[in-house]
């Protein structure tokens, strides 16, 4: 059960079954009648918003969900594979609940995940991920103003748009929100 003070952005609730997270709430105290929280809310499953009012002393329970941290394993057909870090537990993915390209995930890149009733609801990219180029074309000599884009084709099969001076067979660091440029991928 969640009191008012619980209804802050940031946390989950459950609503009508499913999870929800709590992305507004507005406290309206009128002037004649019953004070109540108007509340934006966003369905973990399915990626709707909505709009809820929370009367005084109605109840809410709290969402069971956990944010952890696993390393994406692999994709078999429709399904992608996660592996939790500290226990080993495995768990699957249909690419349908996920609103991102799957290309964009590498086998052993760590992603912050949502679990809930034992089953992972939501996928959050790396900030960056490195790819290699494996393709592109040549720029003519002395053409190299650093505004100057051309088109690269990735390891994974998407096409971007990366500066003048990136060559074929170099690793750079992309946003996968984006799908941009970031930088050239430093070797470790």
């Amino acid at each position: 059960m969640v009191d008012h003070s619980l209804l802050r952005n940031g946390n989950k609730v459950i609503v009508d079954n499913q999870p929800y997270l709590i992305m507004d709430t507005d406290f309206v105290n009128p002037g004649k009648g019953q004070a109540f929280t108007k509340i934006k809310i966003k369905n973990l499953l399915n990626k709707k918003t909505i709009e809820k009012t929370v009367k005084i002393g109605e109840e809410l329970d709290e969402a069971d969900v956990l944010n952890t941290s696993m390393q994406f394993l692999y994709q078999e057909s429709d399904n992608l594979f996660f592996m939790n870090l500290e226990t080993y537990e495995q768990l699957e993915l249909n690419v349908s609940s996920i609103d991102f390209d799957p290309r964009w995930l590498n086998d052993g890149d760590e992603c912050d995940v949502t679990i809930w009733n034992d089953a992972i609801i939501d996928v959050e990219l790396p900030n960056f991920v490195v790819c290699k180029v494996i393709s592109t074309e040549s720029v003519a000599k002395g053409d190299t103003v650093s505004s100057t884009l051309k088109d690269a084709e990735l390891d994974n099969g998407i096409m971007i748009k990366v500066p003048a001076f990136i060559k074929q067979d170099e690793d750079i660091k992309i946003n996968p929100s984006t799908g941009e440029y970031s930088s050239r991928a430093k070797n470790e």
